[in-house]
């Protein structure tokens, strides 16, 4: 069966999926998560598509071990729907949730994220491939993304929400054995956080060699010496001249950063449940807000902090409706 793709929810669907989704981040048992996890491993390696396990059971192999309820595999958005349709002739039920980075399946009521694009507009292109590990789960080789990708999408997914994250990455960072110039190629997707976690990861005793500090250190602050290296979207259509170019870059989890700080301290706003993506040339918004004027507020909030992407406000107006038997006051 596959669930059909929901971009305006309406108030009671919105209820009944975030219920689901609690269930399937909070309620599951490991065994019969391995056996749902083997169950799409196999599906995906009989086709012979590149894929990498990079969530909570990942994390236990490479870093400590930590309770988990679902299971995350990074897969190419060429590969996404494939992926998708083959799991659900294996009796999978499936949904495209995000048609920008996010699909779901779930078999024996376990969750499986199909994501193909993480935080921080990370993907997992070749150079990423490259550097998969394989690894032993309950006797079954699996693949897996390299420590330096596990940090790096780790340090980039970090919010106030799931803190988790960050505490993964350190714990990956004190099991040792990195390959810091490549940590440090990768960094260019959320520099200043990586930054920051190794900062930090000194502060806690993990050994963390100065040298790899100092040269981000410099790459982010020293630009007439240090050269960022570019950030090209694997997925977006570039011209040879563009290509050839060295720009400094700004990663899209900080441009995020700033609106969101921007969208939380305009007074004709004033909410914090919205949630914004950077996709290339467009800025995505989508949330509740309680009147028309909030949801155009939103608009030129972002329009002032970048006018050249586009916007696309999925934001909900909420109308708030007397409770039944209720008696109006005069």
């Amino acid at each position: 069966m596959t669930k059909k793709e929901k971009k305006h929810l309406s108030r009671i669907e919105d209820i009944a999926q975030k219920e689901r989704d609690y269930h399937d981040h909070n309620l599951t048992q490991l065994p019969t998560i391995l056996n749902t996890l083997f169950a799409a491993i196999e599906t995906i390696e009989a086709k012979n598509i590149p894929y990498a396990l990079f969530g909570g059971i990942a994390g236990k192999e490479l870093g400590r071990p930590r309770v988990t309820h679902d299971i995350d595999l990074l897969v190419s958005p060429d590969d996404a729907d494939y992926i998708l349709k083959i799991l659900e002739e294996k009796g999978f039920e499936t949904e495209k949730r995000d048609e920008a980075w996010l699909y779901k399946a779930w078999r024996d009521d376990i969750l499986v994220d199909v994501i193909f694009r993480s935080c921080g507009d990370i993907y997992f292109e070749e150079e990423v491939r490259s550097h998969v590990r394989r690894i032993k789960v309950e006797g079954k080789m699996i693949n897996t993304i390299s420590p330096e990708d596990f940090i790096v999408v780790k340090a980039a997914a970090h919010r106030e929400d799931n803190p988790h994250h960050w505490h993964d990455a350190l714990s990956v960072l004190k099991q040792g054995n990195i390959d810091w110039d490549y940590l440090l190629k990768r960094a260019r997707y959320c520099p200043r956080r990586i930054l920051s976690l190794l900062i930090y990861a000194q502060s806690n005793d993990i050994a963390i060699p100065f040298e790899t500090i100092n040269k981000l250190y410099r790459t982010i602050f020293d630009r007439p010496d240090y050269k960022l290296i570019n950030v090209i979207h694997p997925y977006q259509e570039k011209s040879q001249k563009d290509s050839e170019k060295l720009i400094m870059k700004e990663p899209p989890i900080y441009l995020e950063g700033r609106i969101m700080e921007a969208i939380t301290s305009d007074e004709r706003i004033a909410e914090h449940d919205i949630k914004v993506d950077v996709i290339d040339k467009e800025i995505m918004i989508k949330g509740e807000v309680f009147s028309e004027e909030q949801k155009q507020a939103l608009n030129d909030v972002v329009h002032k902090i970048d006018p050249s992407r586009e916007i696309r406000n999925q934001v909900r107006v909420r109308i708030l409706n007397p409770s039944e038997g209720s008696e109006a006051i005069r």
